[in-house]
């Protein structure tokens, strides 16, 4: 009797194991590629030239890095604290690295500023390894009323918090794999799309990935020198 009293623990304590191992959170990083449709002009396909994008995910947290021609742009959603930091690197010429955080009151009027609407699709597609679900967004300014739509490419596959989209697609369930955007302007009119090339878990990955980074000065702090050869109006 004893015996099987322990075998029925033993079996409790494996199942409860194996749960709170699928219940881990998804740490690792996502390579994408960019590419746009619905245009030949030279121009913006030699803008899409070069361009590396990966973002870092933990949890509630996200940093997409995106890096061309030696500039980074790099955007810090931390969905935990609800902060967002916008960092600008021109270190690789000798320029600094500057930083913006929104948070508190700035950022709930930020997201107030505009609404989001979700159809969840019935049509699937695999991106990197992962069944995606077509989400069509539409996004409506607040002030204008002016709609835009965004469409994009969700899974359910990867163990990410709930609330990772609160800053880029607030209320989106599913983590996006790919995202198509219509851009217009200037007399242009073309879709840019974003789609994962890989998608990978790396344990490595640690809280701070998604602390401001200690180098980084506020763009208030930037000097007039720099903003001029920016094009940042001082």
């Amino acid at each position: 009797m004893k015996k099987r009293i322990s075998l029925v623990l033993l079996f409790a304590i494996l199942c409860g194991v194996m749960t709170l191992s699928a219940q881990k959170p998804f740490a690792g990083r996502i390579q994408f590629v960019t590419s746009v449709e619905g245009t030949d002009d030279p121009n913006v396909q030699a803008s899409m030239a070069g361009i590396s994008t990966e973002k870092i995910v933990m949890g509630n947290c996200m940093k997409e890095v995106v890096n061309q021609n030696g500039v980074g742009a790099i955007s810090i959603s931390n969905g935990d604290y609800n902060v967002v930091y916008e960092i600008l690197d021109i270190s690789a010429y000798n320029m600094g690295k500057y930083y913006r955080e929104t948070k508190g009151e700035d950022l709930q009027k930020q997201l107030a500023s505009h609404k989001y609407d979700y159809e969840y699709t019935q049509e699937t597609k695999t991106i990197a390894g992962y069944n995606c679900t077509k989400v069509i967004a539409t996004i409506t300014d607040m002030e204008s009323d002016e709609e835009s739509t965004v469409v994009y490419w969700v899974t359910n596959d990867l163990n990410v918090g709930a609330n990772i989209n609160f800053s880029d697609a607030p209320g989106l369930k599913g983590f996006p794999l790919a995202t198509e955007q219509q851009i217009e302007g200037e007399g242009m009119s073309f879709t840019l799309i974003m789609t994962a090339s890989e998608v990978k878990a790396d344990k490595k990955i640690k809280a701070a990935e998604f602390y401001r980074p200690s180098d980084a000065i506020s763009f208030d702090e930037m000097s007039p020198e720099t903003k001029a050869q920016l094009g940042i109006p001082d």
